[in-house]
């Protein structure tokens, strides 16, 4: 868990683990970043569309929160995880790979810029931040938690395979 981390440690955590995201990222050649195979039927950039879904999905809950009031309904906000991705995953598989990349960029940026505008009583004490967290995600009770599971961490948990299939198309 990462309950304790102050607004400047998380956000130092996601600039850091977010370079290592993109320096993997850029060792893609462009022409692979659709190929399909990388986890399953996904491509690297399914992953990329996957992940800054999931960013967006922070960002918009964030900033409801930094205005007291609840985020719009999102397609995100399905307890069942297949589900969660298989309509990221029907939204996004057509768009280019242009686009896909700018908003993955985009979205790390509005991420970083909510987090830095959010009230730092949201990160002080964890109880001021439970209205808002409990409904979504009860698993993660802090702020910090949530941001880290769900943008850091979720890098880790697609690079295995990301480097996997690296590997693979560079030996044919």
């Amino acid at each position: 868990m990462n309950d304790n981390l102050s607004k400047p440690q998380l956000l130092e955590i996601l600039k850091l683990r977010r370079a290592e995201w993109d320096t993997l990222l850029n060792s893609v050649e462009e022409a692979r970043m659709d190929i399909p195979g990388t986890a399953g039927h996904w491509s690297v950039k399914d992953i990329v569309s996957h992940i800054t879904a999931y960013e967006r999905w922070l960002v918009e809950w964030l900033t409801a929160a930094s205005q007291h009031t609840f985020p719009a309904p999102s397609p995100l906000d399905d307890a069942d995880v297949e589900r969660r991705n298989a309509r990221v995953y029907k939204v996004t598989y057509a768009l280019p790979l242009y686009q896909v990349m700018n908003d993955a960029q985009k979205i790390f940026e509005a991420l970083l810029h909510i987090i830095e505008v959010l009230s730092d009583e949201y990160f002080d004490n964890p109880q001021s931040a439970e209205w808002f967290m409990k409904p979504y995600w009860s698993k993660m009770k802090t702020v910090p938690d949530a941001v880290i599971n769900l943008s850091a961490d979720h890098y880790d948990e697609h690079i295995p395979s990301i480097q996997k299939w690296i590997e693979i198309v560079s030996n044919r």
